[in-house]
């Protein structure tokens, strides 16, 4: 049998695996749509080195081998991409790419659970000749593929990547399948394949792996190009022969065609260094047949020899490879023999090298400590009142720091009530050990000691005394707190100046601050919070807690689950029960199928009915649509965990006010509106909650724009889309943009759902116009949102469920990540600010994130004085990459005139 590699299986992609130099970067976006795109797999073809891209498009591959690559993109709903790079030593490359839509693609999704017989001896046969060994080699997700059968040549094709799982040689493949064509003469096998390692906590099982992998590359051509580039033909076990005459009659004795038809290949002058550094031209002009001696075949050509025998033709009269032995022109290579019987089950990675040694992990009971997490919140005051916002920056600690990115990505983050009652509940994405977000104070809320309390569900295993508890008063309106005298608190790592001696009321401030390394020639990075107080509005008390006594790791308790009963979660998780149309629960597989058709999953069901779907990364909420084969899905909520038989208090000296503490004003700027003329005549039933809006936009006039930020632009002339930075921003035509603080931007509300933490505009052009219902537009909104709706509001609704694809389908909504809000705070440099408004401020100043390097310029931040004279109480908590944890205090000061 002959196999022609064309994208070859076995003769893998370009990766020189000596001189770990190169780095990739870029963004990848919707070719049609011109967004970002999230989660796309970005991969060196036929390796274990590869990432997804964030939340905008954007990737980084790290590490890259010198010498020629092919990068390939692949992403569910898009066709794939690949793109042949160079990376040069210390080169730094940047990409822009852009995927194309497939739209086939999602419309050809089977959504059975079951397919019919033929199907399913179509699938046998594929099996055997694309994995070879199924004993060990299995398709975890075989109905993505679909057969067809014509002229004797069975071939087949899959819209999403292919998994595969190869206990085998410890591997799990993702193999993208662009051709597979199968006949009783031939076949064909084309496609990427991405690599990532098993895992195993047995010293027998890696042992087996490391043996396994090794068996798979010697006698492999692979190992036969590295021999002949090495000049180890033979101490390598390989024996090269040609043909003295073409087309003569063989016979099946090698003595016997040694003597009249064979004789031995000369591989001296062979090789030839190619102009890209690290890669070969190995000359092959005619056929050769190769045997590797150091193995038995049980198919054997030969009736006098047992050893391996293979067959090389290759067109253009030479191999291309580089220095690791991998073949980077397969297509011009033809392989019969015993190399062609290599199937999925001995295929290795192009970054495999012999000898490469298999990390074990360690048992649950040695590596738990290993394992542990750890949450700190920083917040912005020490006190509050009814109608406040409590802001709070959540720093993770790992025991070991390497994990960060393995362990979880979830935070919970729960405001308890003194009658151990959970009010509230936050659900935030952890990126890069850090988080953010902020609870509302309803303005009747019953004053009281409250707790804010942080975990990870990962962090549940280690028992509830390992979680963050903060105790949380709230004071009534009349009440106010004894002040204890304040000495700042200097940390020597972390300097704050400011940009004068003294202000006056509604003055601007520019604070700096900058991280000194102790050696001047060391590096200290380093993340942190800062909030700026007013001291009269918010008085100095002594906090029992700070980053620098508990941001560590608490040894695990003896109750410590003997198991791990709560996972890892690195995304959204929603968990369900499966049953029949008798009301028992059954094991079957359901699809599951999010609105947006960006992904289709297919869940199995325990046979207890039980089903997970985890690692899901979106905000606010989402629908899905679940085809079970028959009868229901009931969603399981989520188990609180339990408290403490005591919850800690933070007890205040407390004292009367003179006066009654306000809440912060909402209204401090102002726009002037009605600049939106309505042509609309028709009577309609408005969705938003502020009545009739100045605009209404229909879904069918919008649907040709590139993004739905260029559509409301388009349509409405009082609004421009602006870019800035990295930003976009929605802004009135008229406004001047100013970028001191946040620019006047309406509040955008999607489906109700109130967008925060980004900028409107950034939000927009990410939505797909072809989504939408339909928009909604007021350029004025009552004072009951105060600031919030002193720039206008854009509501925007999308299609619901009617498309034909979900009739019928059970609709289930699922809670996802909720955005950190911005904190928001008057710009007296903007005419548009309402003077005539008191302003007085307690936090004039929150950033829960602020990033500084010792080797950088300092960082300045800026902000405005109240009407509020006196001291000011600057607080700035982080922690540094050499696990420097610093709070560090200052003082400014307001004159009163």
């Amino acid at each position: 049998m002959k196999s022609w590699l064309l994208v070859a299986l076995f003769a893998l992609a370009s990766i020189n695996v000596l001189a770990q130099k190169g780095e990739i970067y870029g963004q990848v976006i919707d070719a049609k749509t011109q967004t970002f795109l999230p989660f796309v797999n970005v991969y060196v073809n036929k390796t274990t080195i590869g990432t997804i891209t964030n939340d905008s498009g954007k990737f980084v591959l790290k590490n890259l081998p010198r010498g020629s690559a092919e990068i390939a993109f692949s992403s569910i709903g898009y066709g794939s991409y690949q793109l042949n790079v160079l990376i040069g030593e210390g080169s730094n490359k940047q990409l822009s790419i852009k995927l194309v839509p497939d739209v086939q693609q999602l419309s050809e999704v089977e959504v059975r659970s079951g397919r019919d017989k033929v199907w399913e001896k179509q699938l046998k046969k594929f099996e055997k000749i694309f994995l070879g060994t199924t004993s060990s080699c299995k398709i975890l997700n075989p109905w993505v593929i679909d057969f067809a059968d014509e002229k004797n040549m069975l071939t087949a094709n899959a819209s999403i990547p292919i998994e595969i799982e190869n206990t085998l040689l410890g591997y799990k493949l993702f193999f993208q399948l662009k051709n597979f064509a199968y006949s009783s003469t031939e076949f064909s096998i084309v496609g990427n394949s991405r690599f990532s390692e098993l895992t195993t906590s047995n010293a027998g099982e890696a042992l087996k792996w490391m043996k396994n992998r090794e068996r798979a590359y010697l006698g492999s051509i692979k190992h036969l190009m590295k021999s002949i580039l090495d000049h180890n033909i033979n101490k390598n076990g390989f024996s090269l022969y040609r043909e003295k005459a073409k087309g003569k009659l063989r016979s099946h004795n090698f003595g016997l065609e040694l003597q009249n038809n064979l004789s031995p290949y000369d591989t001296s002058g062979l090789v030839e260094p190619d102009s890209v550094i690290n890669e070969y031209r190995i000359k092959f002009k005619e056929k050769v047949e190769v045997h590797y001696f150091l193995d038995f075949s049980q198919t054997n050509y030969y009736t006098d020899i047992n050893n391996p025998v293979s067959w090389l033709e290759v067109s253009g009269g030479y191999v291309w490879v580089n220095q690791a032995g991998t073949i980077l022109n397969p297509k011009d290579i033809a392989i019969s023999g015993e190399m062609s019987d290599a199937r999925v089950s001995n295929m290795l990675p192009s970054d495999y090298k012999p000898g490469n040694i298999i990390a074990i992990e360690s048992p649950k009971n040695i590596s738990a400590k290993r394992l542990q997490e750890k949450v700190y919140l920083h917040t912005d005051k020490p006190y509050y009142y009814p109608g406040d916002k409590i802001w709070f920056s959540a720093y993770m600690n790992y025991r070991a720091p390497g994990l960060m990115d393995t362990l979880s990505k979830v935070l919970y983050v729960d405001l308890i009530n003194r009658d151990r009652v959970t009010t509230e509940n936050l659900i935030l994405k952890i990126d890069s050990g850090r988080a953010a977000g902020s609870f509302n104070l309803p303005a009747k809320i019953s004053p009281g000691s409250y707790v804010l309390r942080a975990y990870t569900q990962w962090m549940r295993n280690y028992g509830i005394d390992q979680f963050f508890y903060k105790p949380i008063n709230v004071l009534s309106v009349a009440d106010g707190v004894e002040a204890t005298p304040f000495n700042p608190v200097t940390d020597h790592l972390l300097k704050i100046t400011f940009d004068k001696s003294e202000y006056k009321k509604r003055d601007k401030v520019k604070m700096t601050l900058s991280l000194n390394a102790e050696d001047q020639d060391e590096k200290i990075k380093g993340s942190f919070s800062v909030s700026v107080l007013d001291d009269s509005q918010s008085v100095y008390v002594k906090e029992p807690q700070t980053i620098k006594n508990d941001f560590q790791l608490i040894e695990p308790s003896k109750e410590m689950m003997p198991t791990f009963k709560y996972p890892i979660e690195r995304g959204v998780t929603f968990d369900g029960i499966y049953k029949d149309k008798n009301g028992k629960r059954k094991k079957t597989k359901l699809t599951i199928l999010p609105e947006t058709l960006e992904s289709i999953y297919q869940v199995p069901t325990l046979n207890n009915g039980e089903f997970s779907l985890k690692d899901l990364t979106f905000y606010d909420s989402a629908k899905f649509g679940i085809q079970p084969v028959e009868g229901k899905v009931i969603l399981k909520n989520k188990e609180l965990p339990a408290l403490p038989e005591k919850l800690s208090v933070f007890e205040l000296p407390l004292t009367r006010l003179s006066t009654s503490y306000k809440a912060s004003s909402d209204t401090l700027k102002t726009i002037l509106l009605k600049e939106i003329e309505v042509h609309e005549k028709k009577i309609k039933q408005y969705e938003n909650s502020y009545a009739e809006p100045d605009s209404y936009i229909k879904s069918e006039s919008i649907e040709t724009y590139q993004n739905l930020g260029a559509a409301i632009a388009a349509k409405i002339p009082a609004f421009k889309l602006f870019y800035y930075e990295t930003h976009w921003y929605l802004i009135w035509a008229r406004g001047e943009f100013t970028r001191v603080n946040a620019p006047s931007e309406p509040v955008l509300y999607i489906d109700q759902a109130l967008v925060v933490g980004e900028t409107a505009g950034d939000r927009l052009v990410y939505i797909n116009p072809a989504t939408i219902d339909h928009i909604e537009v007021k350029g004025m909104i009552g004072s009951n949102l105060g600031a919030n709706g002193a720039n206008g509001m854009i509501s925007v609704f999308t299609k619901r469920f009617t498309d034909p694809a979900f009739k019928g389908l059970p609709i289930i909504k699922i809670r996802g990540f909720d955005h950190p809000r911005i904190f928001e705070a008057p710009n007296y440099d903007n005419p548009q600010t309402n003077l005539n408004t008191e302003d007085y401020r307690s936090t004039l100043f929150w950033d829960p994130r602020v990033s500084l390097t010792s080797t950088h310029s300092p960082v300045d931040l800026s902000f405005f004085t109240s009407d509020q004279s006196g001291n000011y109480r600057v607080i700035v908590e982080g922690v540094t990459n050499k696990g420097n944890t610093i709070h560090a205090e200052a003082i400014l000061k307001v004159s009163e005139y």
